[in-house]
């Protein structure tokens, strides 16, 4: 049978050490910084600030222009559910008088008059006896309760 290789290596001192080549080399330049520049450093954080100020300036227009709109449309809205009301207490009004003349007795004996109608010689009073249709303890129709209410008369 074969040996099995150990997974790693114990011995630090036969291990080869890493080399890095460094790849990069710096070769000094005549490149020349600019140390002028168009504007000053505060000339830009003013004009930085101007710009923030501007966004949050148009930010609080579009929301007044919005509470604007909401405010006229509601007080639109409000208008016209007044007029509503008021169109409808008018026409209740106009309702109970023309009940109440159509109600009136004399209306009614002019409007009999003029389709020949007279009144009547006698009164007559109908009486209605007992329903004899019932209903068992649970509100539901009962044939059997119905037919001995029948036999009971």
């Amino acid at each position: 049978m074969g040996s099995a290789a150990p997974a790693y290596q114990y011995r630090y001192e036969q291990a080869q050490p890493l080399q890095r080549e460094t790849r990069v080399r710096v070769v000094p330049g005549n490149r020349q910084q600019k140390t002028s520049s168009y504007l000053s450093r505060s000339a830009i954080l003013l004009v930085q600030f101007f710009a923030a100020a501007l966004v949050v300036f148009t930010l609080l227009g579009f929301v007044r222009i919005g509470i604007a709109s909401a405010t006229v449309t509601t007080e639109l809205g409000a208008e016209e559910v007044s007029a509503k009301i008021e169109s409808a207490r008018s026409f209740g009004n106009e309702l109970a008088v023309r009940e109440s003349y159509l109600s009136n007795p004399a209306y009614l004996k002019t409007e009999a008059s003029k389709l020949m109608m007279c009144e009547p010689a006698q009164n007559d009073a109908l009486y209605l006896a007992d329903d004899v249709i019932k209903t068992d303890s649970e509100g539901q129709l009962s044939l059997s309760l119905s037919l001995r209410a029948i036999a009971q008369r």
